[in-house]
């Protein structure tokens, strides 16, 4: 990375020039961004701090680090696996090749849970099930029980996250832990809702960001997604077939008058929208779209 390697204490306002046309050279959509994120890790620092500290200098190690670092996001690994955490939804969420890297547009999915919670525990006091399928590193469940804190103690609120991927479930226990919430939410392993009314209660509110990526788009993928693990992205065909699969279980395994939230691709609300009309149960379908104007989760409201 330019004289890097020659430096004895580079400044961060060397190190983010240099990093940055390193990072662009190497074909990084962001470089910029991702030398900032990179170099205030190696700093132990955030962003505004580099800025602010143009002379700072890093010492042998960190630039031996940060070298390291640069080189691995030169070959597409993402951000987020390289500095071990992923900020969202303001929270720091530990992420690793265990599970999916949380994605913006799953605030969305996390948003809509709180608002739906919300309304059913100040509608009675019925104690409410809510249960996150496909939890991966478990930040949705995360947010939720630092949410509802005070819901789930006094037991208002039950939270179940599952995953069919015992790593997954391994990292989701850590990500709990670490921000106090151990004791909040029941861990499982299990495919999809297939377990609900059998060893777990039926849900009011399922939540879930299944695999809705086409396996071919996986297979071709490059960059950061080839990082992260198929399971939780590849979808079938189409991209559809674990969603369908959920849809299919709702009419067993989703409580009288439950509601689930699903997070879909660009261009699925169609089929899925097909998929939940042919279900032997009434429901009220509807979309909701992110900030870039996609129909980002579907609303399923079992009538």
């Amino acid at each position: 990375m330019g004289h890097l390697e020659t430096v004895g204490a580079p400044t961060a306002a060397h190190l983010l020039t240099a990093s940055t046309e390193r990072l662009r050279r190497g074909g990084s959509p962001s470089p910029r961004l991702d030398a900032e994120l990179l170099i205030s890790h190696a700093f132990g620092r955030d962003r505004a701090w580099i800025h602010g500290h143009p002379d700072a200098e890093l010492s042998a190690e960190g630039a031996a680090a940060l070298v390291d670092w640069l080189t691995r996001r030169e070959d597409g690994e993402p951000i987020a696996y390289i500095r071990g955490f992923k900020e969202w939804f303001s929270l720091r969420v530990r992420v690793d090749d265990r599970a999916l890297i949380p994605r913006p547009e799953t605030e969305l999915l996390a948003e809509l849970a709180i608002t739906e919670i919300a309304s059913r525990l100040t509608r009675d006091d019925a104690v409410i099930l809510a249960w996150e399928v496909g939890t991966g590193s478990g930040a949705v469940a995360l947010a939720l029980a630092l949410r509802f804190r005070s819901a789930l103690v006094l037991r208002r609120l039950r939270l179940v996250a599952s995953d069919i991927s015992p790593e997954a479930l391994e990292l989701a226990t850590e990500n709990l832990a670490a921000h106090g919430a151990g004791e909040l939410a029941t861990l499982a392993c299990a495919d999809l809702i297939s377990d609900a009314g059998a060893t777990l209660p039926l849900p009011d509110l399922v939540i879930a960001n299944l695999p809705y990526v086409a396996a071919a788009e996986v297979d071709e993928a490059v960059g950061s997604l080839r990082y992260e693990p198929r399971a939780a992205l590849d979808g079938g065909p189409d991209g559809l077939g674990v969603v369908r699969a959920l849809v299919a279980q709702l009419p067993e395994h989703l409580a009288a008058g439950g509601v689930a939230l699903l997070e879909i691709g660009a261009g699925q609300a169609p089929a899925v929208r097909e998929s939940v009309e042919d279900l032997p149960m009434r429901a009220a379908v509807t979309t909701l779209r992110d900030l870039a104007g996609i129909e980002r989760v579907i609303r399923i409201a079992r009538l």
